[in-house]
This record gives C-alpha cells, structure tokens and sequence, in this order.
C-alpha cells in the first residue's frame, strides 16, 4: 500500500468521523453507511450473506502488513 493510498484511506475515514459527530443523528448516519456497503438490507436488517456469523469455511485473509 503506497502512502498516497494510506492518506487518503485516512482522509475518508476523518470525514465520516466528522460526518457523525456533525449529524443530529449520528446513528441514521451509521446506519446509512451500513446500508451503503452492503451491511444491512433496505429495510435496515442484517443482509442474508451476513446472517449466522462468521461461515465454517471462513479463513482469516493473510496479513499485508
């Protein structure tokens, strides 16, 4: 990971911090987000694939550090 790549990742994570802490709502925005990536389904539940845990064939992904 190039440190362009890092600072930006930083950057986007420093604006949904201020996004929440700045909304009268901090959690319609959490959920909002949820929603966005997939997370929850449009009726703000858990989405199928994310329902039961973690799969038994869940291998944790190699560091990259």
């Amino acid at each position: 990971m190039t440190q362009e790549l890092v600072d930006k990742v930083r950057a986007y994570v420093d604006q949904r911090v201020r996004d929440m802490e700045n909304s009268p709502d901090p959690a319609a925005v959490a959920k909002k987000h949820l929603q966005e990536i997939g997370y929850l389904d449009e009726n703000g539940e858990i989405a199928e694939q994310y329902r039961g845990g973690i799969p038994d064939n869940f291998k944790k992904p190699e560091s990259i550090l």
